[in-house]
């Protein structure tokens, strides 16, 4: 069992294996999630994992939204290459409706459900 590695940082999150199949990735709180920060969420999960599918645990700081073109890529096929499934842990009435939108029409690749309550998206996430 691999246990808390050294994170990866990018512009607006850190990333980091809490399990061998498990990846954390903590977003920033206050900030737009745009496409080239989810193209470096890939990279980082390339490299975090090295190549390997990971569940990820993605804890979305309060008042954080992603934009259009990068829920776009993170649902898509080439989004999803090192995804086994995601659990978003949200917080606030915005990000609800976006991760309502993003299930509903965007269809992500894997699967993708998201929750209030940490112990709850990881419970999920070691389901799937």
């Amino acid at each position: 069992m691999i246990k808390d590695t050294k994170p990866y940082s990018t512009r607006i999150a850190k990333l980091h294996l809490r399990d061998s199949d498990l990846l954390e990735i903590d977003i920033e709180p206050d900030r737009t999630f745009e496409k080239s920060d989810m193209e470096d969420l890939i990279e980082g999960a390339k490299n975090i994992g090295n190549g390997r599918k990971l569940k990820n645990l993605i804890l979305v700081g309060r008042g954080t939204v992603a934009d259009v073109d990068s829920r776009a890529l993170s649902a898509s096929v080439e989004g999803c290459i090192y995804k086994i499934a995601d659990a978003f842990v949200i917080n606030g009435a915005a990000q609800k409706f976006l991760m309502n939108i993003y299930i509903k029409l965007q269809k992500p690749a894997v699967p993708t459900s998201f929750f209030t309550d940490k112990q709850e998206a990881m419970n999920w996430l070691a389901a799937q």
